[in-house]
């Protein structure tokens, strides 16, 4: 990409790094799931800032809950429901067209940044 003059890199990191836990701040996996991907978003910006001279951009996503086959074998269809109507929009989050869009053209002045695919559950 470098030598290209050109690319989009997409890291992943999480809605637990943008906002604090329902859960009791001694539950140390979930600590170490956040402070993980806090460091995702950080490491994003410094990559973005070190490869933006060279064309390359970085982008990070931060998904909150996404309906996966591990979640409709795990969760039952009224929990899900229950747990849409807890976001803004109300509906599960779609990762991939954001993906898309950050991989894009359309997003090609965008750089270093997080983009919150929650529903609008997290608006800081």
């Amino acid at each position: 990409m470098i030598e290209r003059h050109r690319g989009a890199v997409i890291t992943m990191s999480s809605a637990a790094a943008r906002r604090p836990a329902q859960f009791s701040a001694a539950y140390a996996a979930a600590r170490a799931y956040a402070a993980a991907k806090a460091g995702v978003i950080a490491f994003t910006r410094h990559l973005a800032r070190e490869v933006a001279p060279d064309g390359v951009r970085v982008s990070c996503l931060a998904p909150s809950a996404v309906l996966n086959d591990k979640m409709r074998a795990w969760v039952p269809a009224p929990q899900r429901e229950a747990l849409w109507a807890g976001f803004p929009l109300g509906r599960p989050g779609d990762v991939a067209n954001a993906a898309l869009f950050l991989a894009s053209a359309a997003s090609a002045w965008t750089t270093g940044v997080t983009l919150d695919i929650a529903g609008g559950k997290i608006m800081i």
